[in-house]
């Protein structure tokens, strides 16, 4: 009697064993896709941001369609697949005016940024970071092509 509990018992703990482990590697798979789905579409917003703010402060002024296509397509799948914190930072900077022009713009850009950073797990930056410096200074402080440009240089 007493062999054929432990059987019983052995034969129901691998079971539920196998099923927590099984439910639980399923949980970390999602988790996993999710977070590649977040990073990716994060990116994307980025790229799709920098490159129609070049763009705008190179003196481009018309859109192109692809990267406007690009930055609304990534807008979606932050929309869907973010963290609530980063879908109200992303809704904040887009009701600024989202074209990092004035200055509550590129708050409102440097909080989304933040944001990201820390539903992707990043622990958060302090305030003494200059992440709005990092962020919107374009050219490393050593190389000015407009100074180069006003010195008959290119």
């Amino acid at each position: 009697m007493t062999a054929l509990l432990a059987t019983l018992l052995s034969i129901v703990a691998g079971l539920v064993g196998a099923v927590l482990g099984h439910s639980l590697s399923e949980r970390k798979s999602r988790n996993d896709e999710l977070a590649k789905l977040r990073l990716d579409a994060y990116t994307d917003f980025l790229r799709a941001t920098s490159h129609l703010v070049s763009a705008r402060r190179t003196g481009r002024v018309e859109d192109d369609l692809v990267e406007l296509a690009a930055l609304n397509d990534a807008k979606a799948r932050i929309c869907i697949c973010a963290d609530a914190p980063v879908v109200e930072a992303l809704e904040k900077f887009w009701l600024q005016g989202g074209t990092l022009e004035q200055e509550q713009e590129i708050l409102a850009f440097t909080r989304l940024c933040r944001a990201m950073r820390s539903s992707l797990g990043r622990e958060r930056l302090s305030l003494d970071i200059k992440l709005s410096s990092i962020l919107f200074k374009l050219e490393p402080a050593t190389y000015s092509f407009r100074r180069s440009r006003a010195n008959g240089q290119r």
